[in-house]
């Protein structure tokens, strides 16, 4: 049976198209909306293909989709309501990840953190949204990271390496705790004790770096292998203490990261809003508080149901310096 492209997970064009579908059935639309909807559309092949979709999706509500009277507060939430059935589709996908992480022999749920003692006597933490599988042997200790985020504590056996694979790159703990957040391809490690020693597949061959306490490496397609550089450690695993903390980091980072702590999704209806700079820290135990310190702290208004939670470009505000938020 082939898939309905429908149910696949959405990405921001398509969010972006479901957006204007929430404007355009919002009760307050005007003749304006719709000629700007279509020029958007029409712009160019991704757009098409977005709004194709997205128009799918909503087509799925069927007659209760066909006008009516109603308030316009009424027009909005029920254009939200139906929305948050519709983007549903594709959360879980983007925190779970690919078929193999479904699977895997540890898996958080959301807003789920686990901390388990491996056969080896060392320790892993696993972040919400973690999916890994372990591969212990006479020979080897490896994990395969397949989403999300770990934090190992690293038992001595010079007899067996320990190796975590994440994306295309692997790490090899050289007596060290360190943190490994996966990044599709890539992948973001992070080291609190001794070093670790990263390889990443080059053009020829695999290059390698030993990263050292106190330091971070990226990888990724493209860039490659990167250098190690300093890095605050405690704010890059402050999650293993119920926190994240954000320096400035784009306001589509700071949902993308929230959304392992959070059910339901977050909707940003403006693309130019995903660039907007948060700083500040918050409790993955309360992801409400970072929806109501976004209003004060940048030029937003934050609309809220069961399931869903949409940010608008709030006009009547022009754009303002980032504040800290603790």
């Amino acid at each position: 049976m082939t898939p309905d492209p429908a149910d696949a997970p959405l990405d921001p064009m398509t969010e972006q198209a479901l957006a204007w579908l929430v404007r355009l059935h919002s009760g307050s639309q005007t003749a304006e909306d719709w000629s700007d909807y279509q020029a958007w559309k029409t712009a160019n092949a991704e757009q098409r293909r977005a709004a194709v979709l997205a128009e799918r999706l909503w087509e799925r509500l069927g007659p209760a989709l066909k006008p009516r009277r109603r308030s316009k507060v009424r027009g909005m939430a029920i254009a939200l309501a139906l929305t948050a059935g519709l983007t549903g589709i594709g959360f879980s996908g983007g925190v779970f990840g690919p078929p193999a992480a479904y699977f895997a022999d540890q898996r958080t749920s959301i807003g789920e953190r686990r901390t388990m003692t491996l056969a080896d006597g060392s320790t892993m933490e696993l972040d919400a949204g973690t999916s890994v599988d372990i591969d212990f042997g006479p020979d080897r200790r490896r994990l395969v990271l397949h989403t999300g985020q770990i934090f190992v504590t690293v038992a001595p056996d010079p007899a067996r390496p320990f190796v975590v694979h994440a994306g295309r790159g692997s790490t090899r703990a050289l007596g060290t705790a360190f943190d490994v957040r996966s990044e599709g391809e890539g992948a973001r490690i992070v080291v609190t004790e001794h070093a670790v020693r990263v390889a990443y597949p080059g053009a020829d061959a695999s290059v390698t770096v030993d990263v050292r306490a106190g330091q971070q490496v990226v990888y990724a397609p493209g860039p490659g292998l990167g250098r190690p550089e300093p890095v605050d450690t405690a704010m890059l695993t402050a999650w293993r203490r119920g926190q994240v903390i954000f320096d400035g980091r784009p306001l589509g980072d700071v949902v993308g990261a929230m959304a392992r702590y959070r059910r339901g999704r977050i909707l940003i209806t403006d693309s130019a809003l995903r660039d907007l700079p948060v700083t500040g820290i918050f409790s993955t135990a309360d992801t409400d508080a970072l929806l109501d310190a976004l209003p004060a702290i940048l030029p937003v208004r934050v609309w809220r149901l069961p399931g869903l939670a949409v940010i608008q470009r709030d006009a009547d505000r022009p754009a303002m310096p980032f504040q800290r938020v603790n």
